[in-house]
C-alpha cells in the first residue's frame, strides 16, 4: 500500500478533482462537489509542501471531503427550500386558480377541461355539471385530476 501512495504527485490530485468536478456537472447532485474541491486543494497542499507524507494527504482529503459536504448540506445554501417552490414539479398544481373551458359536457361531476392546449379530466367540487365551453375554476388537482367549480 505504502508503494502506491509514494508515487502520488499534486498533479495525480488534479487529476482526481477535476474529473470529480466533471462527474459532477454531468449529475448535478453536488454530493460530488466538495470532494472534488478537496481533491485540487490536497494536491495544491503536495505542491506546496512536498514533504508531506501521502497518508495524510489521503487523510486530509477524506476529512474535508465529508466535513465540507456535510456541512455543506446542512447550511441554508445547500439545503433548497421547497417552501419557496411548493408546486415545482407538480405541474397540475400550478393551475390552481386558473379559468379553463370545459371540453365537452360533464357526466354528472366528471369531465374534461382544456387548459393552454392540453385535455385533462376533471371532477367538480361544487356539484355542478358544466357544459361543453362553460367556464370554470380550477381550485386544486388530485394528481391528474383537476378539481374545478362553477366560474
Amino acid at each position: 500500500m505504502d508503494s502506491i501512495l509514494t508515487g502520488i504527485e499534486p498533479w495525480h490530485w488534479w487529476a482526481l478533482g477535476a474529473i470529480l468536478l466533471g462527474v459532477e456537472i454531468l449529475s448535478t447532485t453536488t454530493y460530488l462537489l466538495w470532494p472534488g474541491i478537496a481533491a485540487l486543494l490536497v494536491g495544491a497542499l503536495n505542491f506546496l509542501m512536498p514533504s508531506l507524507d501521502p497518508r495524510w494527504s489521503v487523510f486530509l482529503f477524506a476529512v474535508v471531503s465529508v466535513v465540507a459536504t456535510v456541512v455543506w448540506k446542512r447550511s441554508p445554501w445547500g439545503n433548497a427550500d421547497r417552501a419557496t417552490h411548493s408546486t415545482l414539479n407538480e405541474r397540475s398544481a400550478q393551475y390552481a386558480g386558473r379559468r379553463v373551458v370545459a371540453m365537452d359536457d360533464f357526466d354528472g361531476s366528471t369531465g374534461a377541461v382544456l387548459v393552454d392546449d392540453t385535455r385533462w379530466n376533471a371532477v367538480t367540487v361544487d356539484g355542478s355539471a358544466p357544459h361543453k365551453g362553460d367556464h370554470v375554476i380550477v381550485v386544486g388537482a388530485d394528481g391528474a385530476l383537476l378539481k374545478v367549480k362553477a366560474a
